[in-house]
Order: structure tokens, then sequence, then C-alpha cells
């Protein structure tokens, strides 16, 4: 009796596991490339949307340099790496079997970060901002911490408003004054930072608007770092971390990212650089991109 109680009980949880898997809704979070879906009970393909819903009888096909990440109903997000065909059945496994890791929390936060920004991104005028202009405001952007390794350069760009005369930038340490000048122009770059950095470790950029009417603003100061990390040791840790990362552009945006967060906003330029020569009309990569320069101002 025992026997035929256990027997009933793992026919039921296989029955109730499979019905569960058959019957879970993936929803699209993020889509790019050639990705069609051919539908049960249909005669033609349709191009995967935005928030559809795949279903385990769906049959997929993702081209060589599609990109699809879905989630399901606890919002755990999958990037689906196999190309080809693939059915909704198989996304569905994938899912079940997606474990919470540094990855995982990478594309979460990618996708929520460009969600969160949509609306406003699709009011503004594309293209990247920061250009020169004379509005009724001074505007500059820069982060409030910067790691870098000496051999950076730091661009840094600033829009004057109607009532500026010039824009003064000062590098210094604690007590001591390493650079002072007033610059009549949108854009300055540092270089030989390690000449700098052989006074102190940790230098402190302020950068001030001379208005017309004789004062003198402060607009920005960043707090500027030389890194402890040899270069090339970070950035073999960084590639080891996102090794599974199939996708070439989510691959290089989540490196990107995990340098922002860290606050080396440089290094994770230089990898916008790479993306937007590889893939200049790519969505994806050019959200993330103007995303970056709106809270770094690094273009």
């Amino acid at each position: 009796m025992k026997a035929l109680i256990k027997l009933v009980l793992v026919l039921f949880v296989i029955t109730f596991g499979s019905s569960f898997l058959y019957s879970q809704k993936i929803k699209v979070e993020w889509i790019s490339g050639d990705v069609t879906v051919y539908k049960k009970g249909t005669t033609v393909t349709a191009k995967v949307k935005r928030n559809e819903l795949i279903e385990a009888s769906d049959r997929l096909f993702l081209g060589d340099k599609a990109l699809l990440v879905v989630s399901d109903y606890a919002k755990r997000y999958y990037e689906v790496k196999k190309k080809g065909y693939i059915t909704g059945k198989e996304i569905s496994e994938g899912l079940l079997k997606s474990a919470d890791n540094e990855y995982q929390r990478y594309i979460t936060y990618i996708i929520n970060e460009i969600k969160s920004h949509e609306s406003e991104m699709s009011s503004k005028e594309k293209g990247i901002p920061g250009a020169p202009s004379r509005g009724d405001e001074f505007s500059i952007t820069m982060p409030d911490t910067l790691n870098i390794f000496n051999d950076e350069q730091i661009p840094i760009r600033w829009s004057s408003s109607i009532n500026t005369e010039m824009v003064n930038i000062q590098l210094s340490t604690e007590k001591s004054m390493l650079l002072d000048v007033d610059i009549n122009g949108d854009m300055l770059w540092l270089n030989n930072m390690s000449t700098y950095f052989l006074v102190k470790k940790t230098l402190y950029l302020s950068i001030y608007e001379r208005r017309t009417d004789g004062n003198k603003v402060l607009k920005s100061k960043t707090v500027i770092n030389l890194s402890t990390l040899k270069p090339e040791a970070a950035k073999k840790n960084i590639n080891e971390e996102f090794k599974d990362i199939a996708d070439t552009r989510l691959n290089l945006i989540a490196k990107a990212t995990k340098w922002e967060i860290n606050n080396y906003h440089l290094a994770a330029l230089d990898i916008y650089k790479i993306l937007l020569l590889d893939y200049p009309e790519d969505e994806l990569v050019k959200i993330n991109f103007t995303l970056f320069t709106q809270r770094t101002g690094f273009e």
C-alpha cells in the first residue's frame, strides 16, 4: 500500500511539473536582430516583439547576431544563447535551470536600466548629448568619484550659457594647487595624469563658471583616485567573470557596467568605443551608451 502511495505521489509530481513547464508563460524582455516565431496552428512566421509571451508549443528562430532575453513569472532573466531553431519548451527549461549568479544579475541590471529611461529617451532627439550650446544655464556632468590608471586621459566637456565668460578648471590635492587654468571653449583633455599623481594618489578636480557679472560659481567637483589595481590583471578578472555571456554586445555592456559601478568610468568608455565601432546602428548599444553619457558626461 505504501509503495502504491509513493508511486502515486511521484506520478503527481512529474505530471504537475510537466504541466507547469508547458503552461509557464515566458515574456520577451529584450530583443534585437533576426528573431522569428512560428506558433502552433498558424502557417506563417512572424517577428518576435518586445513583451510578447512565448508558449511551450512555439518554435523560434534566432539569427547569428540575434539577442533574445526573456523572463518568467518570478522575473528571472535568461539570455537565449542557442542560435538557429529553438522551441518554447527548451527556453522554459533553460529558465528553470538558470541560477542566481553575477551574470543573471547584470542582465537584470542592464535591461531594467534601459526600461527605466525608455520614455525619456524616445522623447528626445537622437544622437549623443552634450553638444556645445549657449543656453540659459551652464551645464556640465562629471562623476563624483573617478578611479583611473595613470596612463589615462580625462575628457571634460561642458555647455556654456549666454552669461558664461570663461570656464575655470582646477586640479589640486588637499593642500596644493597643481593646475589652475581658464578656458574659453567647450572642452579640455587632461593628459599626463601620472605627473600629477607623483604628488598625491588622490586629486580633486573642480570646475567653475566665470560669469559676465563677475561671479565665479562651482559647477562640478570630482575626486580622482589612482587605482591600486594593475590594468592587465583587472581586465583579466572581468573577462573571466563574464565569460559565460555568449552575446558579444551583452558581454561588453556587462563589462562596461562593472567598470562603471566601480568608478572606472574611462575603462567603461573604452569599451563603448569598441561597441560603437562594431555595432554603430544597434539599438541596445546606442541606448546604453547614451545613458552612460548622461550619467558621466563622457562621450
